[in-house]
């Protein structure tokens, strides 16, 4: 069984990499460092659907489970291949959205297979594979490993582009930083770690990326002066709102100077003009969108003057990009998912025992909401950034549950309590079941 476990541990793992974003796949395929649908790309991503495929099928009762486990997230998969009915490319359509069906099982498979600290582990250790190899790739072949086009000398490593490097590095210092805070794991392994990828977030000039960063190394620092009663609670909400309003400020004020610093021009490096856009495509499709995946596809669709001349295939704004692929339905779902992270993962962080998971999720929450002012990193396929997402959800609605399980078991414990105390003449002098110090069920792995 221990080699079995090996073996599943190590092909999550290596989904994981193949999930993040990365040249490999097309580079390992014969099809460059330009194409990510070249037909290699695609063959390697159905070898990796087969092992999710075959992870799953390890687990027959976490199977029936996977459905289930976040019914809003089901939902959108399911609108994902209703949106077909309706797309400007239907084969397009249908093709992307079984990508994103199991990019977005895997998701929900880590999510309920594992304990917190192992989904946390595993998570830095495919990424940590990445950025080794990202490194190898700057200073052993540059004409992968460094941008070559629209932003010469940055280090993209083995991502696709210089700000994927910087998304996936900010999920890379958020493991890490959890598994250093918590003691889950090895110091000496875990900091080192933890200044590279801030050294190749750095290098690769991701404005967006080391903001991020700065964001949640804070949240974490902050969440631990959450609880507590009113005296511990009340000065870090008014420290973090008097940060808020200092940031904003400042950001109106002298938004030209912080946009420079930060690599940005006041165009947000031609955003505005695709925003532009890209808002009056949704108005033309404004209830239903233009089909999951379909906006950005081919030489003469809606999009093709930016993906023919800019080389843009998305739109830069995560629920833009949501707009354009399952219009107002597929919006108000993806702020559903992320109002969950935000308002119930902060509840758990002040109310709930264990503090430390529910830090995690609202984080997540914080840096989507960020990152998704200027990159799409909602109903992604092969993304980290979605099955990052689908975790966080899927652990908050499993705890919800299990906390409803808990209470509901707990209260036929006291009713049957009661029931024997008024139906014996001694009360609960001569035994009965016990009035407290039932723990109710325990978590299983």
């Amino acid at each position: 069984m221990k080699v079995l476990e090996v073996l599943e541990k190590s092909i999550t793992v290596f989904c994981i990499v193949s999930f993040g974003g990365s040249v490999l796949p097309a580079l390992l395929t014969g099809g460059g460092t330009t194409d990510p649908d070249a037909p290699g790309a695609v063959i390697y991503f159905m070898a990796v659907y087969v092992m999710i495929l075959g992870l799953i099928a390890l687990r027959p009762s976490l199977a029936f489970r996977i459905p289930t486990g976040s019914p809003a997230v089901s939902l959108i998969v399911a609108l994902a291949f209703l949106s077909a009915l309706w797309s400007i490319y239907p084969d397009v359509t249908l093709r992307r959205a079984v990508a994103f069906l199991f990019t977005t099982a895997f998701a929900v498979y880590l999510a309920l297979r594992y304990t917190f600290p192992e989904i946390v582990r595993m998570l830095a250790t495919g990424l940590s594979i990445l950025m080794v190899l990202s490194y190898v790739s700057v200073f052993a072949m540059p004409a992968v490993g460094l941008d070559h086009e629209q932003h010469v000398g940055a280090w993209k490593g083995v991502f696709w582009q210089k700000n994927v490097t910087g998304r996936m590095m900010v999920w890379l210092v958020l493991c890490l930083l959890w598994l250093d805070w918590t003691r889950e794991g090895k110091r000496w392994v875990v900091r080192p770690l933890l200044l590279m990828a801030l050294l190749l977030i750095v290098m690769s000039r991701s404005g967006t990326g080391l903001v991020t960063s700065i964001l949640v190394a804070g949240l974490l620092l902050v969440s631990g002066f959450v609880r507590g009663g009113i005296r511990s609670f009340a000065p870090a909400m008014a420290f973090v709102l008097l940060v808020a309003v200092v940031g904003i400020t400042s950001g109106t004020t002298f938004w030209h100077d912080i946009l420079y610093m930060l690599g940005r021009d006041p165009t947000l490096t031609g955003r505005t003009v695709l925003w532009e856009h890209t808002l009056m495509s949704i108005q033309d499709r404004f209830l239903l969108g233009w089909g999951y995946g379909a906006y950005w596809y081919g030489a003469y669709g809606p999009g093709s003057t930016f993906t023919q001349g800019w080389g843009i295939n998305s739109a830069h704004n995560g629920w833009m990009e949501a707009w354009l692929d399952l219009g107002l339905p597929g919006v108000i779902l993806t702020a559903m998912l992320m109002g969950r992270l935000l308002i119930q993962g902060f509840a758990a962080i002040r109310y709930s025992g264990n503090r430390a998971e529910p830090a995690w999720i609202f984080t997540v929450g914080c840096a989507l909401l960020l990152i998704s002012v200027s990159e799409s990193v909602f109903l992604e396929r092969h993304s980290l950034n979605w099955i990052v997402l689908v975790i966080a959800v899927t652990r908050l609605v499993q705890r919800r549950r299990w906390a409803k399980m808990q209470a509901r078991m707990e209260g036929q414990q006291q009713a049957t309590y009661a029931a024997y105390a008024s139906s014996s003449p001694y009360g609960t002098s001569y035994g009965g079941p016990p009035a407290t110090g039932w723990s109710g069920p325990v978590r299983p792995g």
